[in-house]
C-alpha cells in the first residue's frame, strides 16, 4: 500500500525545513558588541621643555586585542619609540579580561632608527621577558563602555588596586 501524502504534510515538512534552515542564520543577525573595532587616544607628555606626542591605538575583536603606543617628539614625524601589547580577551557583560601573549617594540630601519612598524616578541622569548620585567601584568581585567564613536576603558594594569596610573582610564575615539 502506498503512503498518502497530502498537501498539509508537504506544507508541514516545508515549514520545518525552513525553520531548521533559518535557525543558524539568526545567529549571524546578532550584532557585534560595540567595543569591537579600532580605537585611538592621543596625548602629550611634558618633560621640561620637551613635548612628546603619544598615539595610543587599540584594536579589539571578539576574542583578541592589539594595543600600540607610539612616542614622537612634538612637531616631528620621527618615531622615538613604541610599545605594543597583544593577546586574547574574554568578555562578560562590560568586564573584559586581557591575557597578554606578545610584547612589541619598534622595528628599526637600516639607519637603526625606530619605525612605526611593530616587531612582536612571543611569550617566553628574551625580549618578552624584558618587557614583562617593566611591571605590566600578563592578565588583568577592565570595564568597558562603548557607543558608535567612543570607547571608555578603565583597567588596573599593574594591580595596585586603583586605576589612577597613566593610561588606565582612557576614552578612545573610533577610527
Amino acid at each position: 500500500m502506498k503512503p498518502i501524502i497530502n498537501s498539509r504534510t508537504i506544507k508541514s515538512k516545508f515549514i520545518l525545513f525552513l525553520v531548521l534552515l533559518l535557525i543558524p542564520s539568526c545567529e549571524t543577525l546578532k550584532e557585534d558588541p560595540l567595543f569591537i573595532g579600532s580605537w585611538q587616544f592621543k596625548d602629550k607628555i611634558y618633560s621640561g621643555d620637551v613635548v612628546i606626542n603619544t598615539t595610543h591605538t587599540l584594536k579589539l575583536t571578539k576574542s583578541t586585542y592589539e594595543e600600540v603606543i607610539v612616542y614622537q617628539r612634538d612637531n616631528s614625524s620621527s618615531v622615538m619609540s613604541l610599545v605594543g601589547m597583544r593577546g586574547n580577551i574574554s568578555v562578560k557583560g562590560t568586564e573584559i579580561t586581557f591575557t597578554l601573549t606578545a610584547f612589541g617594540g619598534c622595528l628599526k630601519d637600516a639607519s637603526d632608527k625606530c619605525t612605526s612598524t611593530v616587531e612582536w616578541y612571543a611569550k617566553g622569548s628574551a625580549k618578552y621577558n624584558g618587557y614583562a620585567a617593566l611591571g605590566l601584568l600578563e592578565v588583568y581585567t577592565g570595564e568597558a563602555d562603548a557607543d558608535e564613536d567612543y570607547l571608555w576603558l578603565v583597567r588596573d594594569m599593574n594591580k595596585d588596586s586603583d586605576t589612577e596610573d597613566t593610561w588606565e582610564d582612557i576614552e578612545f575615539e573610533k577610527l
